[in-house]
């Protein structure tokens, strides 16, 4: 299925490069920041992955999260299967995208761990041993790319949640994961994504000794309340101080970063974009302490696929669904949002 995408993304970054030629209105160059790191989730759509990555890659992209769940990739005790670990290998090297990999052995509320070990401790000796054994297998599937970060789970912060007195003992795990890293595949930075929420809320002190091995502080960001309500671009700027101290000292990867356009959720395109404008803006103010944004996603979900998510993480919310799926900073179709147009162009005004 992957076998020629790489010429597929060629041939499509060609045809994006030439879009508005023949208009009045012509797409402002793409730059590289290279001061910075710039991401998107990269999501299909009705046009395809090949069409939608070329899409991000002309919009300035420079890596991408390769997300890899334990459980779906573990077949059996020992035995591996991923194919979007041999594609990612393949393509993205060659079109000069960095990797940020996420290992979840948590997805946000769930438990990603291998039948086999569920009735292991996060602190077992089996268990880190048999996570370090995915890592480096996986590591071995990615010898061209260029691994940015590894975190080691996903907004885990929504199952300690219900969870807490296994926190200690993940503590102890993700140490022994850092650890391994850093001998046996040394200067890849090492975090764990927790959402902002949760990173800043009442376990925060918590969190902070659990990063107490990483090297960055691994951040998902969406400005909504609890009832998936948006709060104004304007309060960005404070979030970013917020999280800086928060990290004490460590570098914030923001590796989600989001903010629907959905009226359900109290917002609309134009509100979205006034999002891309603040966070650049804020990014600018604070880029030592915050050199690395995802935004997420490109594209609008599908109805079928918010249905999937949203039976997934068990949210019935009307606003949560409209927040899955008007978060691209496209239309499912491809069609640029506002909000995509003002990637473009604050990109443009920050080229080398």
């Amino acid at each position: 299925m992957f076998r020629h995408i790489h010429r597929i993304i060629v041939a499509s970054l060609a045809a994006f490069s030439c879009l508005g030629c023949n208009s009045q209105s012509i797409d402002p160059p793409v730059g590289t920041m290279s001061d910075r790191k710039l991401g998107f989730g990269v999501t299909e759509g009705s046009v395809g992955y090949e069409l939608a990555f070329a899409s991000a890659k002309n919009s300035g992209i420079q890596f991408i999260e390769l997300p890899q769940q334990w459980d779906e990739v573990e077949i059996a005790p020992g035995k591996y299967e991923s194919e979007f670990a041999v594609m990612a290998n393949e393509v993205y090297p060659a079109l000069d995208t960095a990797i940020v990999l996420s290992l979840n052995p948590i997805d946000t509320n769930a438990l990603r761990i291998p039948e086999y070990l569920r009735d292991t401790q996060w602190n077992s000796p089996e268990r880190i041993d048999a996570f370090c054994k995915w890592l480096d297998w996986t590591l071995a599937q990615l010898p061209d790319a260029t691994i940015q970060a590894i975190a080691v789970g996903n907004e885990v912060d929504g199952w300690f949640a219900s969870h807490p007195d296994q926190l200690a003992d993940y503590t102890t795990f993700l140490n022994a994961v850092a650890d391994h890293i850093r001998t046996n595949h040394p200067n890849i930075p090492i975090g764990v994504k927790i959402t902002f929420a949760g990173r800043t809320g009442e376990l925060a002190s918590e969190y902070a000794k659990l990063e107490s091995s990483a090297d960055v502080c691994m951040l998902t960001y969406y400005p909504l309340d609890e009832t998936f309500q948006v709060r104004p671009p304007s309060s960005i700027e404070a979030d970013f101080v917020t999280m800086i101290e928060a990290a004490a000292g460590k570098p914030v990867h923001l590796l989600e970063a989001g903010y629907p356009s959905g009226s359900t959720c109290g917002s609309s395109l134009n509100q979205q974009a006034a999002f891309i404008d603040a966070m650049f803006a804020a990014w600018d103010k604070h880029l030592e302490a915050v050199p690395v944004i995802n935004f997420v996603w490109t594209c609008d979900l599908s109805e079928y696929e918010v249905s999937v998510m949203t039976k997934y993480y068990g949210v019935e919310l009307p606003a949560f669904a409209e927040y899955l799926g008007t978060l691209g900073l496209q239309a499912n179709d491809g069609k640029n949002k506002p909000a995509w147009n003002r990637v473009r162009e604050n990109v443009a005004e920050r080229a080398d």
